[in-house]
């Protein structure tokens, strides 16, 4: 079996494609500002050259891949594209990530074409607040496409909740509590500071240990060895809870250490890292239709130890780029 090692002899064996860099919504920690432009504007991928792509990945060692936009439901293929992907020789697990909101009637569709698993961000249970968050989304909608997930065995449904002091850091406990009646693993994931908020960040970050302390309101937190669930969060769970919680603490303390990832954007740029500068231009050998091994195992050497060394980590003309670039 080929595999994908970077220069500290880390195992590359996930992928996550950026399908798409529009969304339904535009939650104000993830839309692009007015400084850079999105890729939208620069050309996206077709189909083809997507799964043109992953099967170079697959070639290449990747076994996992996960879909993002943007929202990556928006697109008319999504089903289809799927169903390629799955197809593939070598990948064993795909899955996505998706606000929710057009879930409960693509469900079905998309565990038919091969999809395992769904990740749904979900930031309040809160109507009003889930509205403010999301500038415009309605809260029972992705309600519905949870329950639809569950239902076609999408599973397990992980709910990400990034958690922002002053916004919708009350919640918590109450996200919480979710994983006490259903298998669903929430996982609260720290305000990153993208593209030029850096005011905003510092007004609304909140950092994992205290998000855990409100969690432990309702009790203790009992961890869970990490060989039983793979990702970034550290995983604990709750006296009596038939689910899981997580926490991703890519700013108090990063998991660079165990990251096994390169991240493919809309516009057919392979990025090792999601705070890195570089990036290598995949779209003129996908259209060439030329071996791309070279190619992944060039971005596999670019792989840094650890986020801090990057310059795009600092800052740069753009500030760090946008989550709809870069697929989160």
């Amino acid at each position: 079996m080929v595999e994908l090692l970077d220069p500290f002899g880390r195992k590359l064996e996930y992928l996550r494609v950026s399908v798409v860099d529009s969304c339904n919504f535009r939650c104000f920690y993830c839309l692009p500002g007015n400084v850079c432009k999105p890729r939208g504007v620069r050309g996206q991928m077709g189909r083809k050259l997507i799964v043109r792509a992953v099967l170079g990945a697959a070639k290449s060692g990747i076994r996992k891949v996960r879909l993002t936009g943007g929202e990556p439901l928006i697109r008319k293929d999504i089903v289809e594209l799927v169903r390629e992907i799955a197809e593939i020789p070598g990948i064993a697990d795909l899955s996505l990530t998706t606000n929710g909101s057009m879930l409960a009637e693509l469900a079905m569709p998309l565990a038919m074409a091969g999809l395992k698993r769904v990740n749904i961000s979900l930031d309040s249970l809160d109507c009003k607040n889930y509205n403010y968050i999301t500038r415009g989304g309605e809260l029972q909608n992705t309600l519905d496409g949870i329950d639809a997930a569950v239902a076609c065995g999408l599973t397990p449904v992980k709910i990400n909740m990034v958690v922002m002091k002053g916004i919708n850091d009350h919640e918590v406990a109450n996200f919480a509590r979710l994983t006490m009646d259903r298998n669903l693993h929430v996982r609260f994931i720290e305000y990153m500071p993208m593209m030029n908020q850096e005011k905003s960040w510092r007004e609304h970050y909140l950092a994992s240990a205290e998000i855990m302390t409100l969690c432990e309101d309702i009790g203790p937190l009992t961890p869970l060895p990490e060989e039983d669930l793979h990702g970034p969060a550290r995983n604990f769970f709750l006296a009596g809870a038939a689910g899981r919680l997580g926490f991703i603490t890519p700013v108090s303390q990063h998991f660079c250490a165990d990251c096994n990832r390169l991240r493919l954007t809309s516009d057919g740029k392979l990025k090792p890292c999601l705070f890195t500068a570089e990036e290598i231009d995949l779209l003129p050998a996908l259209q060439a239709r030329e071996n791309l091994i070279p190619l992944y195992q060039a971005a596999a050497k670019q792989k840094l130890e650890n986020s801090d060394s990057s310059p795009a980590a600092k800052g740069s003309a753009c500030g760090p780029l946008g989550m709809m670039e870069i697929g989160g």
